[in-house]
């Protein structure tokens, strides 16, 4: 062993520290490239607006030239007196403007004092501008002269200019302010990259600073320690971790490797009492073979656990030494105490030449690890009581319902994987309100004890028996069918109806019997199939048992299909 390998408070800190800046610098790395991206995918974004802008000043200055086009054409017609109107000259420019839709126009125009919508003035200028085409041709220059003028032909043109001008002026302003948009997040981003390659620089200078500082801590530790203080700081630790200890397998793996790095040249076993609690029993042993080592140990066998304190047993010499023992090596038996009550026996073997004076040595240590464990299995059994009492009632040891409900649900999941049946048994006392009423509670409540004992004693290991609220007990069968579980109520209907002569008073019960997949598909409609059943069985006179009906071929094919499809997934 090493001492210095344990960590210090020192040591332990600056760890928590150097994590703690170590997370700070990978979030602050993580956050700059998150932001990095994020400002390339905004760019990207307003790069496909500024695109749009750009489309949308390009159509509307092509509308523009149409119109202006157009308007030239009509003019060229009126200024040259001597000419007809060239109709086809007419057409081309109307056709050019009219494949530019009228999409890209402004909204509206500014005619006078008020404004009016673009389309309505377009159309306005055409409908103008086709009466004195008309007029031309029919070689009335100053009749398409005149319409001109009434018509307010050059105000509108020009009102529309303007617009086109405040329109086009405004997709500029918007393009470049999206430019300058899109020029800061470039800028922004190339400046995140920057940073976070800056940080990644300097975390890793720091990183290599706090190796080295570290790498040097270690080694001054390592000529300062000593083997003691690596045996508290074993202590220490086994006792933490056994207070995570799930269950008696976890304690007993925590204290074998505890108890083989702190006493590598001993051997050791464990002794618990067993559930009555009239004899102790082997639960783990380490560093030995079990041959030497008996299975029980009665409490009259022990004088460790007669005197409760420490007792070595010497077999090659004629000091007290207890029945139990058959090793032919010497053992240092310690009574493991917790809030005054003996919970199990610690032993220590060492064989060899001054055995004894070995396991003499070690007591302090062994002591020790039989007060850890001695607490880990205080902890656990208070556990185990807790536990109990949140899911069994009180009065019957039943389980509760809320127990009831999530077996079922698991019992019913493992049933579709493994295509198996499940069967539900809904019991129901007869008459227990009158039996209250004519006896007294405390009847009753001997009766629905007695149920319950029944119950559990025609019960397999894997059956859950619970009671369902009131007079209700339910009994839920995995792999079991529909005949079978109502074979086993029907046994169950008798045995409770036996309780009558004991109990001074007509006891019976009634009982539902469902299952899966033959009277229902989910564990919410077994349970209540079962409850139908219960019902009807009541209904019928009571003190007897009643199927739930089955399923329909096709509905019990569906819910087969759906098992199985529930199975492969």
């Amino acid at each position: 062993m090493h001492p210095s390998d344990s960590p210090t408070p020192e040591r332990l800190d600056g760890g928590s520290k150097g994590l703690a800046s170590t997370a700070a610098i990978v979030a602050l790395i993580a956050a700059m490239l998150i932001t990095t991206i994020a400002g390339v995918v905004y760019a990207g974004r307003l790069q496909q607006s500024q695109g749009i802008v750009r489309f949308e000043a390009r159509e509307m200055r092509m509308t523009r030239q149409a119109l202006m086009e157009l308007d030239a054409t009509v003019l060229r017609f009126l200024t040259l007196a001597s000419e007809k109107a060239d109709p086809v000259a007419y057409g081309r420019a109307v056709s050019k403007l009219e494949s530019l839709g009228t999409d890209h126009l402004p909204r509206t125009i500014m005619r006078g004092p008020e404004a009016t919508p673009a389309v309505e003035v377009l159309a306005s200028l055409k409908s103008a501008w086709d009466e004195m085409v008309q007029e031309m041709e029919a070689g009335a220059g100053g009749s398409a002269r005149a319409t001109y003028g009434m018509r307010l032909v050059e105000r509108d043109m020009n009102a529309f200019l303007k617009a086109f001008a405040e329109t086009l002026d405004g997709y500029e302003q918007n393009y470049a302010d999206i430019q300058t948009a899109i020029d800061v997040t470039i800028a922004l981003c190339v400046a995140g990259q920057f940073l976070t390659g800056l940080i990644c620089i300097t975390a890793f200078l720091v990183a290599a600073r706090r190796s080295v500082r570290e790498s040097q801590a270690r080694a001054v530790a390592v000529q300062s320690a000593d083997a003691t203080r690596e045996q508290v700081q074993r202590l220490f630790e086994m006792t933490d971790i056994l207070q995570s200890a799930a269950d008696h397998t976890d304690a007993n793996a925590v204290l074998r490797s505890t108890a083989t790095e702190l006493l590598p040249d001993f051997g050791g076993a464990l002794y618990v009492f067993n559930n009555s609690r009239d004899r102790l029993t082997l639960s783990t042993h380490w560093g030995m073979s079990e041959e030497h080592l008996v299975d029980h140990i009665g409490l009259t066998q022990c004088w460790a656990l007669k005197r409760g304190k420490p007792h070595i047993n010497r077999p090659d010499s004629h000091k007290l030494c207890c029945e139990h023992h058959t090793s032919p090596d010497h053992a240092l038996e310690i009574p493991m105490i917790a809030r005054g009550e003996i919970l199990g026996l610690m032993q220590f073997y060492a064989s060899g030449v001054e055995a004894e004076a070995r396991l003499e040595a070690i007591g302090s240590v062994g002591s020790a690890l039989s007060d850890a464990m001695s607490l880990a299995l205080a902890n656990l059994g208070l556990r185990d009581k807790l536990r109990s009492q949140a899911l069994r009632d009180p009065l019957t040891g039943l389980y509760n319902r809320r127990y009831m409900e999530d077996t079922l649900e698991r019992v019913v999941r493992l049933a579709e994987r493994e295509k198996s049946e499940v069967s539900l048994i809904m019991i129901d006392l007869d008459h227990f309100k009158r039996l209250n009423d004519n006896y007294g509670h405390s009847k009753g409540d001997a009766v629905l004890r007695d149920a319950a004992a029944v119950i559990i004693s025609h019960l397999r290991e894997s059956d859950v028996a619970c009671r369902y609220g009131g007079e209700e007990l339910l009994v839920i069968l995995p792999q079991c069918g529909l005949d079978a579980a109502s074979a086993k109520a029907e046994r169950l209907r008798a045995a409770i109806e036996a309780l009558s002569e004991p109990n001074g008073a007509q006891v019976s019960a009634s009982f539902g019997v469902a299952s899966i997949p033959k009277t229902s598909a989910a564990a919410r409609d077994v349970l209540a199939a079962a409850d139908a059943a219960l019902y009807e069985a009541k209904q019928a006179g009571r003190n007897r048992v009643v199927n739930a009906p089955l399923l329909a071929a096709d509905v019990a094919k569906d819910a087969e299909f759906l098992i199985g499809l529930r199975a492969a997934e």
